[in-house]
């Protein structure tokens, strides 16, 4: 890569470099610490026609490049492999227009989640995604991964809000997909194929998405209940509800070890292990508590909800910490899956005799069937001796269950290798074959996905 320095110098500037390692080190590692790759450049470009410079005298010369957003993947899809240039859009992350008629806004894909939430506001509209990770993922990566999040049992999955896209082909070609009508019946829809194509097709560099009205009121309701019955019978219950933003489920045991990492948190109950718990989140206009209270109760008597928005914001802060506290515990291997909800319990059992860590968890959005299993170990060494076995059951279990080995997180590097078991042999072929015509020279995001 020294070699070409000069020539990239020309295209971005020097200000628009990284070769310090000290600097490249946290651009080289994915957010669990579990990849490291060893590039000795990074370029963070300020517009369209550099990303497309870049593209172009990468493909001209067989320079492999690695996309890379707020670098918060759990599946190491923003990760170099080897030494692969990382092209970071940090710095393309200006919020270009908001059409009140519409809408719709139109932003570069570097801009932060929060910070067009934040913009969104003053016009009494939000994204239509949320995420945990809103405070550093970008725009980009999360049309680049179809991301999931939070809200998908209210508004549904990503793809749905996005209206237009710019992206920069691997031979620099500019496609310019942009559009803001919410009608558009003009044949093949090609942004589609860049959505969740996890930055293999092509470099997203800015994206017109529809936005959602901010609701006037929104109640959570924090629930324990006696076994996992009764929670799927709390779903079936809470779907038939016109303003249920969101369903969320963890196991008490999860609860309990994350007392001592959230000491400001107040606890809503006294967590029990053998209990499950769910947050219950309704919006809308105009909320009837007492309507939702005693459809509730009917379910259990272990019910709290918020009486103002710092409670609200508590209660979401136990399932959010979640990830990041499993984190502090140890090594942890992340599953995302799709799975009939009432077979997750089933799905539990299954694993079981296949968990060797000290801790192992499973929560997740219940309510739209995804869920998250992480596995804690107390050494990298012993998390990697166990990965391909505990993987190949729960790929196999998942498979038998007509779910999927990636909900919202991504294939990246984690997954790849089970991609034709999860697609099959004709589709991931297709796959392939699209990956060659857009990318023939194999420089976007290489080992990765496919």
């Amino acid at each position: 890569m020294k070699k070409y320095l000069n020539s990239f110098k020309q295209i971005v500037g020097a200000q628009n470099m990284i070769t310090d390692p000290f600097d490249l080190k946290p651009l080289n590692q994915d957010w669990q610490r579990f990849y490291e790759g060893k590039s000795e450049l990074a370029v963070t470009p300020t517009s369209t026609k550099m990303v497309s410079e870049i593209l172009q005298f990468c493909n001209q010369n067989n320079i492999k490049v690695v996309p890379q957003g707020g670098n918060t993947s759990f599946v190491g899809g923003a990760t170099p492999v080897q030494d692969e240039l990382i092209l970071s859009l940090r710095k393309m992350n200006n919020i270009l227009e908001f059409d009140t008629t519409t809408s719709i806004v139109t932003a570069e894909s570097g801009v932060i989640l929060s910070s067009m939430n934040d913009y969104l506001q003053t016009y009494r509209y939000q994204m239509p995604w949320d995420l945990g990770a809103r405070g550093s993922c970008q725009l980009g990566g999360n049309i680049a991964t179809n991301a999931g999040g939070l809200n998908v049992v209210r508004n549904g999955p990503l793809r749905n809000y996005i209206l237009g896209l710019e992206v920069v082909l691997p031979n620099g070609k500019i496609l310019n997909l942009l559009n803001k009508n919410r009608k558009d019946n003009t044949g093949t829809d090609l942004k589609q194929l860049f959505i969740g194509s996890e930055g293999t097709l092509g470099i997203i560099t800015k994206a017109n998405v529809l936005c959602s009205p901010i609701p006037e009121q929104r109640q959570v309701f924090f629930l324990e209940l006696k076994d996992f019955d009764e929670t799927i019978q709390l779903l079936r219950s809470a779907k038939q509800f016109e303003q249920l933003g969101a369903f969320e489920f963890m196991e008490g045991r999860i609860l309990q070890r994350c007392l001592p990492f959230n000491p400001q948190l107040k606890a809503p109950f006294e967590f029990k292990a053998d209990k499950y718990y769910v947050l219950i989140e309704i919006c809308g206009q105009q909320i009837e508590l007492e309507y939702y209270f005693e459809r509730l109760l009917k379910h259990t008597e272990q019910i709290v909800f918020n009486q103002n928005e710092s409670e609200l914001q508590a209660m979401w802060r136990w399932r959010e910490s979640v990830p990041e506290n499993l984190h502090k515990m140890g090594h942890v291997l992340t599953y995302d899956l799709s799975i009939p909800p009432d077979k997750f319990e089933w799905f539990a059992e299954e694993i079981y005799p296949e968990r060797k860590g000290p801790y192992n968890a499973f929560y997740g959005h219940l309510g739209d069937g995804n869920i998250h299993y992480n596995i804690v170990f107390e050494s990298v060494q012993e998390m990697h001796k166990e990965q391909e076995r505990v993987e190949e059951k729960i790929i196999k279990l998942t498979k038998n269950l007509n779910g999927s080995i990636s909900a919202e997180h991504g294939v990246g590097q984690l997954k790849r290798h089970y991609m034709e078991i999860q697609k099959g042999k004709e589709t991931f072929g297709y796959m392939q074959e699209l990956k060659r015509l857009f990318d023939p020279n194999n420089i976007l995001n290489p080992e990765k996905l496919l």
